[in-house]
């Protein structure tokens, strides 16, 4: 597939958003809570910061840390060291120390900006630390100019890192070229001055990067979203309240939306989603609850610059057995090859290949790993092209769309078969019962080795086995699979879930699945814990056993023991609003997650409506 469009686009992402700031400078930039800032003052505030890091050496290439949560200070220093001809750095203040530490000393910042309250979370290191909350008074006396530094497209515009199969975590580096071809020729979604985008993401996962420059480029108006991981009705409330028109979000909250609160996103015109497979039927849900809202499926490696293929899904979709990942974008073209660098005829499958303008220019630090992912394209005309071998397997369809098939890297052997794990899962996730599935292999020795599958259940994971001696989904999930699967592809293990653990990044987090021996036990111990009595704990209880898919939750249970997470926590608090009629943040989750202490919340959340209904009347 070569690319649809060609990026001729000398400039780079700052210099890009300078030209917006000139032509809008009195349009809204940014905005959050508490306050909005024009492109004007926007531009003034990154050129102020910008000045104070050229007077620390920063320059073309260098790298600046920026341990800073999602925020505007973040945007704006982002904005600065790109101005600063550096290349900023992401330092998820949620981080591990020993991960933060290996990121500083990989990058070897030599300035890191962050916040006083944050600044200690940082290893020990030699960089300079600036806190932007105490040179606030600084900063206002330097230059309010764009900076005249020579900076040209094919330097690094940020480092962001990904988890590497030796353990080690791999930096990315991304140059200006990247981000600019994502957005300046985006011929997958409509971006300008009337769109309204939300930032997010984490700003160490690379969808921030469509989010935050996406607007700013294009002359639109940037929301941030608050620190914390939002709620459902937080994500409500924003879409509302600042009127957001385009939205990024990962197939694992995408799915959440669909399924607890589809109206949230009522307003939204265009609905990028991605990161992990698309459920066909949500995907079905959605468009018709909200036919005016164009959903694409974006997909994607760190390496290609957020997007790599994109799928606006057609008003007369009639998908074959799953979402497809489409075309490649502008700037981008793609080669379907076989382990002997052949090309594969259409249908068959084979590992993508990425080139195009949004390479990334390899691994910071690990030539042996660059080389063996960058490769040279043997089918380029220009010299010097490369190709980015993704490990996805993929086939290309009759109108010349993409369908994933799944990772090279997971094939297993069972008895000696080799198996493909998302071969399986593809055929369970085809199951009407079904909303979402993985298959892992288990066990310590090859004659041990068995097949687990996670299958997430219409209905929750209580019902899966029926009621009242009535034939289970789980049942006949198995006799689909005999139907469609040899015997040794067929898994012999299942652990029903209410919902599938997420990374921070929103992808499916396969660590964090139990065991077979753990998912029994957690089981057994549900069955034993003892029944809730007051309203507010029998709803708590109940609330907790539908999301962790236990059978009973006793009042010292505790949610993240039993193997909740952060998006189940999301979950609890949008089903305690529809039977308690309370709104509870997330953090009280995590700041009571036992049953009887979140009740006790909800119970005074309840009395403190009362009162304020009753003053009010």
């Amino acid at each position: 597939m070569t690319p649809t469009t060609t990026v001729t686009d000398s400039l780079c992402v700052h210099q890009l958003f300078e030209t917006r700031a000139a032509a809008r400078p009195d349009s809204v930039a940014l905005a959050t809570e508490t306050e909005e800032l024009d492109y004007a003052e926007l531009n003034r505030r990154a050129n102020r910061l910008a000045h104070l890091l050229i007077r620390t050496g920063i320059g073309p290439d260098r790298p600046v840390g920026l341990l800073l949560e999602r925020s505007a200070e973040f945007v704006v220093a982002a904005l600065a060291v790109l101005k600063a001809g550096g290349c900023y750095v992401p330092l998820d203040a949620g981080y591990p120390a020993t991960r933060l530490a290996t990121m500083v000393e990989d990058t070897e910042v030599s300035v890191v900006l962050t916040r006083s309250d944050l600044a200690d979370r940082l290893p020990p290191h030699d960089a300079v630390v600036l806190r932007l909350d105490e040179i606030s008074a600084l900063l206002e006396t330097l230059g309010e100019e764009n900076p005249a530094v020579a900076v040209g497209p094919d330097q690094l515009a940020y480092i962001m890192y990904t988890s590497g199969s030796t353990g080690r975590p791999k930096g990315v580096m991304v140059p200006h070229r990247g981000v600019v071809r994502l957005i300046r020729e985006a011929d997958y979604v409509r971006l300008g001055p009337d769109e309204v985008l939300p930032l997010l993401s984490s700003v160490s996962f690379d969808a921030s990067t469509f989010e935050i420059w996406g607007a700013l480029l294009s002359g639109g108006r940037l929301v941030v979203g608050p620190p914390a991981a939002p709620s459902l009705s937080d994500l409500g409330r924003l879409v509302k309240r600042h009127g957001v028109t385009t939205l990024w979000l990962t197939a694992g909250l995408f799915h959440l939306v669909v399924d607890e609160d589809p109206d949230a996103l009522s307003g939204v015109r265009q609905l990028l989603a991605g990161g992990d497979v698309l459920s066909v039927e949500r995907v079905r849900e959605f468009r018709a609850r909200h036919p005016e809202c164009r959903v694409v499926n974006g997909y994607g490696p760190t390496e290609g610059t957020t997007f790599t293929t994109c799928f606006p899904v057609p008003d007369d979709w009639r998908p074959e057995g799953s979402v497809a990942i489409g075309r490649p974008i502008g700037g981008t073209y793609v080669r379907v090859l076989d382990q002997d660098l052949r090309p594969v005829a259409a249908g068959e499958p084979g590992e993508l290949f990425v080139g195009g303008a949004g390479l990334a220019r390899g691994y910071l630090h690990q030539a042996g790993r660059t080389a063996e992912r960058f490769i040279a394209d043997p089918y380029a005309e220009l010299p010097g092209a490369r190709l980015y071998r993704t490990g996805d397997q993929v086939r290309e369809l009759a109108d010349g769309t993409l369908e994933i098939l799944g990772r090279l890297d997971r094939q297993v052997k069972i008895r000696g078969y080799r198996v493909e794990l998302g071969e399986i899962e593809t055929v369970l996730r085809a199951h009407p019962g079904v909303r979402d599935v993985v298959v892992l292999a288990h066990g310590d020795s090859v004659e041990d080795r068995r097949l687990v599958a996670y299958p997430v259940l219409h209905g929750g994971a209580d019902g899966a086995d029926g009621a009242n001696g009535a034939p289970g989904v789980l049942a006949d999930l198995r006799s689909w699979a005999g139907a469609r699967l040899p015997e040794q592809l067929v898994p012999g293990t299942w652990c029903p879930l209410d919902v599938l653990p997420l990374t921070t990044n929103g992808k499916v987090d396969r660590a964090a699945l139990p065991s077979p021996a753990a998912y029994a036990k957690a089981v057994k111990e549900a069955k034993a814990a003892k029944e809730a009595g007051a309203a507010e704990e029998e709803a708590v209880a109940a609330v907790f056993a539908q999301v962790l898919g236990l059978e009973k939750a006793g009042p010292q249970d505790d949610f993240f023991e039993l193997g909740g997470h952060s998006l189940l926590a999301t979950k609890v608090v949008a089903r305690l609003r529809r039977s308690l009629g309370v709104d509870l943040p997330i953090s009280a989750v995590f700041d009571h997650p036992t049953v009887a202490a979140l009740a006790g919340q909800a119970r005074t959340a309840r009395l403190a409506a009362t009162a304020s209904n009753a003053v009010a009347s």
